[in-house]
This record gives C-alpha cells, structure tokens and sequence, in this order.
C-alpha cells in the first residue's frame, strides 16, 4: 500500500546542494536561517508576551503573504527547475531573500531608532549591524550559488522585504506603540498577559532587578 503513494519533501526544510561540496553544503545551513528566526520569535512571544514582539512576527507573516502574492502573480520559473524537481513554487522574488531584507531592514531600523543611546553600546550596535546585514548577503547569496534563484530573483526579494521591513517598523513605531498601553489594559490583553517593554532601556537588567526584589521580600517557606 505504502509503495503505491506518491511523496513528496517538505520543502520548508528541504535544501538540495552538490554532493561533495562542503561550501555549498555550509551555504545550505545558511539557508535555514529565515526558519531559526522564526522559531527563537515565536519563543520570544511565547516566554515574554512583548507586544513589540508580536508586531514583529505579525510583519513576518505579512511578509510572506506577500511573497506568495508576488510569485503567484508574476509566475517566473526558477533558473534550473529539473535540479529541483521537489520545489514547486516560482522564483520571482526569493521567498528567503525577501525574508532576509525584512529582518535586515527592520532590526537596522530598531537598532538606530528604539535602541539608540539606551540599553546598547556604539560598539555592540555596530557589531549587530554588521552581522545582520553579513547573515543577509550569506543567505541571499546562497539561492544564487545554490542554483535555487538568479540574481534578479534574489536582488527583487531583498528589495521588497527591505521595503516592506521599511513599512512595517514605521508604522509599528509610530502608530502602534502609542497605543500599546491600551492594549495591555484592555480585556484580551490582561487575559494574554501581554507587556509593554517599550519604556525599558534594559530588559535583562530589568528582569533580573525584578526576581531579585521578589526573593527578597518573598515569606521563607519552612522545610
């Protein structure tokens, strides 16, 4: 029974690279980097409850929708199709370069206009910086040398999730985090527990200033 079925990769996970080719192998590593974003947001929202967070990962989301809405409108095919029978979506624009440009675009933006002269030095931002936009090329590049996009595709793909990160911090800054207050007061939002980090220049300070006070003041329980 099990022989008669067709299978087929899930292609989220699935990175094809030339047998014996050890730097397109680390490239194909590289390539998973858009999904490990994504998992360590989703712990973040889960663990925290920052609605900063959730904005954040709602752009993603929205990011993405987009890039369906783009590949299924423009419908190019990838540069060689027969080396990756398994991948059926078109190739106009890179889903993971488009992915790329709007975590690039945004955490610059975040870094610059949330964080600036707060919680992190000029020589750790510097350092974020450049391994945002490092981590950005390494994984746009590897669609090309993968053979998985052309240039085009990938420059297209950053472009768009450039902008759209552009966008999307705009108006989470400036037209959304104002009202974040009333979030975390209304109905649904105490019922999520969700919190308002925006006011706090050191979260990690915070958080330790605060267990530490509560072990403080907390009654000895008896053993």
């Amino acid at each position: 029974m099990a022989s008669e079925l067709s299978w087929k990769p899930l292609s989220l996970f699935y990175v094809e690279y030339p047998i014996g080719d050890r730097f397109g192998k680390l490239l194909a590593y590289s390539s998973m980097v858009p999904i490990f974003i994504i998992i360590s947001n989703v712990t973040l929202i889960v663990s925290r409850r920052d609605l900063h967070t959730l904005f954040y990962f709602l752009g993603c989301l929205s990011n993405e929708l987009s890039n369906y809405a783009l590949k299924s409108l423009i419908m190019q095919q990838r540069p060689f199709p027969s080396l990756h029978p398994s991948i059926e979506s078109s190739g106009m624009p890179s889903n993971h370069a488009q992915f790329m440009g709007f975590f690039c675009a945004y955490t610059t933006l975040f870094l610059s206009i949330r964080l600036s002269q707060r919680s992190l030095s000029r020589r750790t931002t510097l350092f974020i910086y450049l391994l945002c936009i490092s981590t950005t090329l390494i994984v746009c590049y590897s669609r090309v040398y993968l053979l998985y996009h052309t240039l085009f595709q990938v420059i297209v793909g950053i472009t768009v999730g450039g902008l759209f990160g552009t966008v999307w911090f705009l108006v989470v800054h400036y037209a959304l985090t104002p009202i974040f207050p009333r979030i975390t007061d209304s109905c649904i939002g105490q019922f999520l527990m969700l919190q308002d980090f925006t006011h706090i220049n050191n979260f990690v300070q915070f958080e330790y200033t605060v267990v530490r006070n509560h072990i403080r003041i907390r009654p000895e329980v008896p053993m």
